[in-house]
């Protein structure tokens, strides 16, 4: 079995000791000697840590200590052989000798500074909760290290790239030159490439005409779209006939209609209101658009005939236009349904204006209700 390191702690044998007493017949080179032993003594730190490790087992330091009793005792009985091949060395300065190399941290490091038996009562004294904590603290302060290391190589990582990309994008972006105001235009470098495709053959985009809007289509002339779109108003009362055919028949058939038909039949009768109601304002519409359009061409020829007389122009103002066909409307009303339906007329507009008014009007605050007064709500009589 291999022997083990000695430990730091434990005195070097008697026949390594040097002697303490001085000799006469020393010379520089036996001094040398002497401190190049003592040197080549001292352990290194792994051997320290490792010797610590052994100390905390009591089995192992009850075994150290019966092998240091055991030494003691052969070095006592060959303590006599030591001194006589000690004092032959030093007499024989001028003989070859090996000379061994001593690490500085060897030199440096202190020695112990506690006695080994002191130290192994102190560790005993100790918990073994105290001694896992402390276990626990060493671990975790390596792993702290090793973690700032990591993180220490990471920033200078980090730095080095910015700073490279930094330089880099000073070297591609030179800086423009100064214009001579703010007003001037941008000088662009002509260093940039230029992008390699080219256009072969050129393909003709579709674009989207709307002839409302171009040119080709001329001026908007009314008489022209009068004249070209003319059935349409004998189109508009065409269909107000038939839908008002069938709306009839729908009505008919909603009287006389079943218990699980009468919704479905409810639903059509609906729509067909609603289109007779769309025929008649297109009906309406061509109608009373005819009717200004004929007040309008009346006053027109009148003004052309005066010019002719010898008037100078004239141009009629927006109320006055419309104070024209407000009369040329009901003029056509009286003509078709009478007085009647003039004034029927004139009713209804005054009331949706009326209403307007009243929508628009703020409300006061009411006052309480006198007694005997009736109804609160009800409006006293005027007059």
């Amino acid at each position: 079995m291999p022997r083990r390191t000695r430990p730091a702690s434990r005195p070097p044998p008697r026949r390594t000791r040097p002697s303490t007493a001085p000799s006469p017949q020393l010379n520089a080179k036996s001094l040398s000697k002497k401190v190049t032993i003592e040197k080549a003594q001292k352990p290194p730190e792994t051997t320290r840590k490792a010797n610590e490790v052994i100390q905390n087992s009591p089995d192992l330091s009850s075994e150290d200590d019966s092998e240091e009793q055991d030494e003691d005792l052969e070095g006592e009985s060959q303590s006599s052989g030591s001194e006589d091949e000690a004092e032959h060395d030093i007499e024989d300065a001028d003989a070859p000798r090996a000379v061994q190399w001593v690490d500085d941290e060897w030199e440096d490091a202190p020695g112990p500074s506690k006695p080994r038996k002191e130290i192994q009562d102190d560790i005993s004294s100790l918990s073994m909760g105290s001694l896992r904590t402390a276990q626990r603290a060493l671990v975790q302060a390596e792993t702290i290290s090793d973690s700032e290391d990591d993180s220490d190589d990471e920033q200078v990582e980090s730095t080095s790239k910015t700073t490279a990309s930094k330089e880099r994008s000073d070297h591609e972006r030179p800086k423009a030159a100064p214009r001579s105001s703010k007003h001037a235009p941008m000088e662009m470098t002509s260093k940039r490439p230029v992008t390699r495709r080219r256009t072969v053959v050129e393909v003709k985009t579709v674009q989207p005409r709307d002839p409302r809007f171009i040119p080709l289509s001329g001026e908007l002339s009314e008489e022209k779209y009068r004249h070209n779109y003319a059935f349409l108003t004998q189109a508009h009362k065409s269909e107000l006939q038939i839908l008002r055919e069938n709306l009839k028949r729908a009505r008919k058939l909603l009287v006389s209609s079943p218990k699980h038909l009468r919704s479905e039949r409810e639903g059509e009768v609906e729509k067909l209101e609603l289109a007779v109601k769309r025929a008649e304002s297109a009906v309406n519409k061509d109608r009373r658009e005819e009717v200004e359009r004929g007040a309008l061409d009346k006053l027109k020829k009148e003004e052309k005939e005066k010019q002719g007389q010898g008037k100078g122009s004239w141009w009629m103002k927006e109320a006055d236009k419309k104070k024209l066909l407000t009369r040329a409307r009901y003029d056509a009303l009286a003509q078709s349904g009478g007085e009647r339906a003039v004034k029927k007329a004139i009713e209804k507009k005054q009331k949706k204006i009326g209403q307007k008014e009243k929508k628009s009007r703020p409300f006061g605050k009411r006052s309480a209700p006198s007694e005997g007064a009736g109804r609160p709500n009800k409006r006293p009589r005027t007059g």
